[in-house]
C-alpha cells in the first residue's frame, strides 16, 4: 500500500497546522513584502499619532476646576505652567489682533492682553462677536511652540508687526475646558485598536511556519 504523500524534503507539519494550508502555493514574494510593509507603516502611523496626542490626553484628565491667575499685568512667571486649565483677566488689544482660519475648525483671533506680552489669548470669532467688552478668559494655557505649524503664520504676522513672540510665549485657548477634549480620548482609543489589530494580523499571517523534520524510513 502506498504511503501518504509527504511534504517536500520529508518535512511533516507540526501539530495544529492544517496540511491543506501548507499545500497551498505561497503568495508572490513581492506582494507579501508590500503587504507587510503597508501593515507595518499602519502600526507606525498609529503609534506616532498616539504620541502626538499625549498632551491633549493629559489635559483631558485634568480637574475641571479652573485656576485663577488674576490680572494679566500682575502675572508671576512661576504661575505660567503649560497645559493647565486657567483663567486670566485683561483688556484685549484690538490693534494687535491677528486672525486665522483652520481648515475644519472655523475662524479664530489672537491678541495680547494690555500691559504685558507674556500671555496672548485665542478665541473663536463667532463666539467673540457678542463679547467685545469681555475681560476674563478661561481655557487651556499652552505655549505657541506646542501648537506646531498651525501657529507658524500667527507668529510670522506678529514678527511683521514688531511684536516679540517666541515658541515659549503663552497662549490661552479660551473656552476650551478639559471636558472639551473627549475627542482626544476617542482618537487615542482608535489608534490603539487600529495599531493592535494590524500588529496582530502581521504576526499571525506572516510568522514562519515551523516544520518538524523526520528521517525517511
Amino acid at each position: 500500500m502506498d504511503r501518504a504523500a509527504e511534504p517536500l524534503g520529508g518535512a511533516q507539519p507540526s501539530e495544529g497546522v492544517d496540511p491543506e494550508l501548507l499545500a497551498l502555493p505561497a503568495p508572490a514574494r513581492g506582494r507579501r513584502i508590500a503587504t507587510m510593509t503597508v501593515m507595518a507603516l499602519a502600526v507606525t502611523a498609529a503609534s506616532v499619532l498616539l504620541a502626538a496626542l499625549r498632551s491633549d490626553l493629559a489635559y483631558f484628565f485634568q480637574s475641571s476646576t479652573v485656576t485663577d491667575l488674576g490680572e494679566a499685568t500682575e502675572l508671576a512667571p512661576a504661575a505660567l505652567v503649560s497645559n493647565r486649565y486657567v483663567s486670566v483677566r485683561g483688556t484685549p488689544m484690538a490693534s494687535r489682533t491677528v486672525t486665522y482660519r483652520r481648515l475644519f475648525g472655523g475662524q479664530y483671533e489672537v491678541f495680547p492682553l494690555a500691559g504685558q506680552r507674556r500671555v496672548f489669548v485665542q478665541r473663536r470669532i463667532d463666539a467673540a462677536a457678542s463679547q467685545d467688552a469681555r475681560r476674563e478668559f478661561a481655557g487651556r494655557l499652552v505655549t505657541m511652540g506646542s501648537l506646531g505649524g498651525r501657529f507658524a503664520a500667527v507668529r510670522r504676522a506678529y514678527a511683521e508687526m514688531g511684536v516679540p513672540v517666541t515658541a515659549e510665549t503663552f497662549v490661552l485657548l479660551a473656552d476650551e475646558p478639559p471636558t472639551g477634549y473627549g475627542w482626544a480620548l476617542a482618537l487615542a482609543a482608535l489608534c490603539v485598536l487600529f495599531g493592535f489589530v494590524n500588529l496582530l494580523l502581521l504576526l499571525r499571517w506572516f510568522r514562519p511556519i515551523r516544520l518538524e523534520r523526520h528521517a525517511r524510513a
